[in-house]
């Protein structure tokens, strides 16, 4: 079986690929800093099936041609996890002028998913969305998915916690019939250097909290649960806490939104591609 793996290099991300690396046949680990991968996975037992594939998430561009070359190595995925996020300060911009929030929680993780969309079909996939209660904070969104308008770190924090519910949903309702299963999932308040590129005021907060926070791999748990759990066991579009079935906000569960999510990324994608090739002639 093949796994594809983001944020593997801290914190849960990386508790959860020294729990999954036994279970598969080639892990393929999308990051942003070959350097620190190499390094990290070099004393790993069975390293040799892990494969780097250079990847920013905030960066469309980058994200496209990632997925490509994890294309070219296999034509099948049978569990996608998107592991990798973070909480940036309100209105900082990627290289290519998006909210870095929204690119680095939500369109980076779609595109990649659009892009290996014929793998994970082939191995009937999971798709394992990691999500958190912060998305009962958010407020409705469909006026302004792209985060130009937020002010606050936390409050695009938890829209982008939101997205992954949603775009979880939404996969649920596009591609059950052809095998592949979604999930969303709350990891817990988790004792990492998760925000270190946050707001000082929200940095205060969680420096603060973090006496409450959990251990990485407790955090790491529930994702776990899900890659290694039987399809038949869970809930196709299920919201997870704990290991157990959740329920979500009543946003979360508002199907129109949804799908004006799926639409707006889709167009924000070919935006940015048609800016791209426009900027090669």
């Amino acid at each position: 079986m093949n796994l594809v793996l983001t944020g593997s290099t801290s914190g849960i991300g990386w508790e959860t690929l020294l729990a999954l690396l036994p279970q598969f046949d080639r892990v393929y680990l999308p990051v942003r800093n070959l350097g620190k991968a190499e390094k990290l996975i070099q004393h790993l037992p069975e390293k040799e099936k892990i494969v780097l594939i250079y990847l920013d998430l905030s960066q469309m561009t980058s994200v496209k041609r990632g997925a490509e070359e994890i294309c070219r190595q296999l034509d099948e995925i049978h569990v996608l996890i998107n592991n990798a996020g973070g909480m940036y300060p309100a209105g900082k911009k990627s290289s290519e002028g998006l909210d870095l929030s929204l690119c680095s929680n939500h369109l980076g993780q779609f595109l990649l998913f659009q892009e290996l969309l014929p793998a994970l079909l082939k191995g009937q996939a999971k798709v394992i969305q990691v999500s958190s209660e912060a998305h009962r904070i958010a407020s409705p969104p469909e006026k302004d998915f792209s985060l130009r308008k937020s002010s606050s770190t936390v409050t695009s924090y938890a829209k982008v916690k939101l997205y992954n519910i949603l775009f979880t949903n939404e996969i649920k309702n596009k591609y059950e019939s052809e095998g592949l299963s979604a999930y969303s999932l709350h990891p817990g308040a988790v004792r990492t250097a998760f925000g270190s590129e946050a707001s000082p005021w929200a940095k205060g907060i969680i420096s603060f909290t973090k006496l409450f926070f959990i251990s990485p791999k407790e955090g790491a748990a529930t994702t776990i649960f899900l890659a290694s759990t039987p399809k038949a066991n869970l809930k196709n579009g299920g919201y997870y806490k704990n290991k157990k079935l959740s329920s979500t906000s009543t946003l979360a569960r508002d199907s129109k939104l949804g799908k004006a999510l799926w639409e707006f990324s889709l167009a924000e994608i070919q935006r940015i591609m048609a800016n791209r090739s426009t900027n090669k002639q």
